[in-house]
């Protein structure tokens, strides 16, 4: 399930990502991840829903930036 969840957030946030499309699927099912894992302190009622809201909110976008990629970064250093 994770996979197709993936695959349509990656789809529908392409347009505005300037990230490569395996980069940015992979960045999505980081926040797939964290998404589960708010909703489970939400649960637990350790945040609020609008915390929860503003936390997944702030993933998803500073996601989106293209950053260079830390195995490009520290290929020369051993």
């Amino acid at each position: 399930m994770t996979d197709s969840y993936a695959h349509l957030m990656a789809a529908a946030l392409l347009p505005y990502s300037g990230l490569a499309p395996q980069a940015l699927r992979l960045r999505c099912v980081g926040v797939l991840g964290a998404a589960e894992a708010i909703a489970a302190e939400l649960n637990r009622e350790r945040t609020t829903g609008s915390e929860a809201v503003a936390a997944l909110t702030g993933l998803i976008v500073g996601g989106l930036d293209a950053a260079p990629d830390v195995q490009d970064e520290c290929s020369g250093a051993v």
